[in-house]
């Protein structure tokens, strides 16, 4: 697997691991995406 791959898995992990606790697993709530960004990402904003 190609290091891109391995980079798409971990996105798709990742967003998986937030969705669906509000509802629909496809799809991100903003309480969820704004949990993943807090946990995920705190650097990406300077959070």
């Amino acid at each position: 697997m190609s290091e891109l791959e391995k980079a798409m898995v971990a996105i798709i992990d990742a967003f998986h691991q937030y969705s669906g606790k509000e509802g629909d697993k496809h799809k991100l709530k903003k309480a969820e995406l704004k949990e993943l960004i807090n946990n995920e990402l705190p650097h990406f904003l300077g959070v």
